[in-house]
């Protein structure tokens, strides 16, 4: 039986939903959480290409693992982004000052 696409989306992305850094790039626990993701895909990575060189795979596995083998390089780009990010505004506001992204002008 083949999977709804909608629910192999739904699906993908719940399972993607982990390496997403939720905390502000401003406060203090970014980089903990950045590390966490970070390390957590970037281990992945690393026994998936693993897995890739040692194990005998079927040619459905063997996509499978490529697959991934993407989607981990995706994810680390992503959380380098994030990193180059965090360190230009470290950069610019200082690491004391407090960042705010609040478009509503304050009233005088």
């Amino acid at each position: 039986m083949k999977k709804n696409p909608t629910f192999e989306l739904l699906e993908e992305l719940s399972n993607l939903e982990y390496f997403v850094v939720k905390t502000p790039v401003s406060h203090q626990g970014f980089w903990v959480e950045w590390q966490e993701r970070y390390s957590r895909a970037f281990m992945s990575l690393i026994a998936t290409k693993r897995a890739l060189r040692l194990k005998k795979l079927s040619s459905e596995e063997l996509k499978q693992y490529r697959a991934l083998v993407s989607t981990y390089s995706d994810v680390l780009s992503y959380l380098d982004g994030l990193k180059r990010l965090a360190l230009s505004l470290q950069g610019t506001f200082g690491p004391e000052e407090n960042i705010s992204f609040n478009d509503e002008q304050e009233e005088l």
